[in-house]
């Protein structure tokens, strides 16, 4: 297989694999806005919640102990935005969104692990550009290193088999690893990320930073930027025994980027345990296991290597047994019925068979919003529908307690004092989530009736699309005084919305048979 035929096939598998997430819309508009000198915290809240997952895991993140700052809980977006800062929103979506897109399919070639991996070389070189004293920015540092090993991660995902074939031929041949790349792909590894990343349209500065670096040639004056990523990747292939660069040692590339970012031996190993530590508390939160981190520690004959290898080993065990720990707490404590997980099945079941068996949208609409009150612990669920001028909105379908309230409310036109929000809202094709009334002045920004006739304490909706056209919104809240929504409740409501959408994905295509 040559490259011209390796590119076709990658391209023919990532087609029919939906292409990569990670370089979606969302993804483009959060670099955009972040990147622009006109961009503000509501706008970038705003494009991240068009995507339902990323704003669930960014608000489990923003409350995590890595990056919490004892400034209460953060139920928005808009204020994760603004107590994380810009940049580093952009890397953990960008880093989330990497992550979600590679699925274990195949469990033998370990694409989560070198995910990890990527993720732990990424935060080393954040560190490292942090810690020196030239003048670079850490995120793009950060970036730089998480997109290096992306050649690799492709192949492996797209042609599991070629990639299987490498790797065999990595244990019994006598030449480099890039020479074994380029003789069965027509490419090396580093080459084919480089292409895919210009391909999708990532700026010169950053292909550059994705280069193979000659260490001969590296001292205090060569660019910090551009060696971080290949070093750092180059660190944590040694740590795992997966050492791509024969012709260097564990101390050769310590000195190297002692010598590049001025930074001291010694305190370069200690930035990589931090690194480490850091990477293996937040793993969970990003979806990986922190028994992914964990490195063989075998005797390699370098003390110095040996050494960190054994400590890093330690921590990744460490945190391993602790998560365990956790999640088996969670199970015995949980407050959650197991009847109420059934019950979502039972509903999802009944909702696959109407929807393949072409049922009525009405039919659908009323086993959602009835599915949406049974499953989760929202007090009241209901499903809008706008006129053909969408000017007016109206309530078609409404479970729960007090309905008589949010019915009224929402009945309403356009003009209705106070109310364009949910018509701006839907217009925007957003998913507007507002956790709890009571954080973040949101009483006070929400229209004044709205807070004063529906006495919710926080609420979920997203816009329903048929084909190009808008044509209502799907909503549920909680009561005043029964407390904020819930990771679980969004996660609940997002499931079946997600049903919902895709049964109007169908009635749009039947229709236009």
């Amino acid at each position: 297989m040559k490259y011209t035929e390796t590119l076709k096939n990658i391209h023919h598998s990532l087609d029919r694999l939906g292409d990569l997430p990670v370089f979606s819309a969302t993804i483009n508009r959060i670099q955009q806005i972040s990147s622009s000198d006109e961009g503000d915290a509501m706008a970038l809240a705003m494009a991240i919640m068009k995507d339902t997952g990323l704003s669930a895991r960014l608000l489990k993140l923003a409350n995590s102990s890595a990056y919490k700052r004892g400034q209460g809980n953060v139920s928005v977006i808009s204020r994760a935005v603004v107590l994380m800062g810009f940049n580093q929103i952009k890397s953990i979506s960008l880093t989330l969104k990497l992550i979600e897109s590679f699925h274990d399919e195949h469990p033998d070639l370990d694409v989560p692990g070198m995910m990890m991996k990527q993720f732990l070389s990424a935060n080393m070189a954040k560190e490292l550009a942090l810690k020196s004293k030239k003048s670079i920015d850490p995120e793009e540092a950060y970036l730089a290193a998480l997109l290096f090993g992306l050649g690799e991660i492709v192949v492996a995902c797209t042609l599991p088999d070629e990639y299987r074939k490498l790797l065999s031929l990595k244990k019994t041949s006598n030449k480099s690893w890039p020479l074994i790349q380029t003789e069965v792909l027509g490419i090396s590894f580093n080459a084919l990320g480089r292409e895919m990343a210009a391909g999708w349209g990532y700026p010169k500065q950053v292909l550059q930073t994705m280069s193979e670096v000659d260490m001969n040639k590296l001292d205090e004056h060569s660019n910090l930027l551009t060696s971080l990523p290949f070093l750092c990747n180059g660190l944590v292939q040694q740590i795992y025994g997966h050492d791509i660069r024969d012709e260097l040692s564990y101390d050769q590339l310590i000195d190297a980027v002692s010598g590049v970012s001025g930074i001291s031996f010694d305190d370069v190993g200690e930035v990589a345990i931090q690194c480490f530590r850091q990477v293996s508390k937040v793993s969970r939160s990003y979806g990986l296991k922190a028994q992914l981190l964990i490195p063989e520690y075998v005797e390699s004959g370098n003390a110095v290597k040996d050494e960190m290898v054994r400590k890093l080993a330690f921590l990744a065990h460490d945190e391993a047994e602790q998560g365990e720990s956790e999640l088996s707490d969670n199970i015995q404590s949980s407050d959650t019925p197991v009847v109420c997980s059934q019950g979502q099945l039972e509903y999802l079941n009944q909702l696959t068979e109407l929807i393949g068996s072409e049922g009525t949208i009405h039919d659908i609409f009323k086993l959602v919003v009835e599915a949406i009150h049974q499953c989760s612990d929202f007090d009241r669920s209901l499903l809008c529908l706008l006129n053909k001028k969408k000017d007016h909105l109206a309530v078609k379908m409404i479970e729960g307690k007090k309905i008589e309230a949010l019915q009224r409310y929402f009945e309403r036109d356009r003009s209705s004092k106070g109310g364009d929000l949910f018509f701006r809202v839907m217009e925007k094709q957003v998913t507007l989530l507002v956790n709890d009334l009571e954080d973040e002045g949101w009483s006070d920004r929400l229209p004044q009736d709205f807070v004063s006739q529906t006495e919710c304490q926080g609420f979920v909706l997203i816009p329903l699309v048929m084909g190009k056209r808008v044509i209502g919104m799907l909503y549920a809240d909680r009561l005043k005084g029964n407390g904020p929504v819930s990771d679980n409740d969004f996660n609940i409501f997002n499931r079946f919305a997600t049903q919902t959408r895709l049964a109007l994905m169908y009635a749009d295509s039947k229709a236009k048979r």
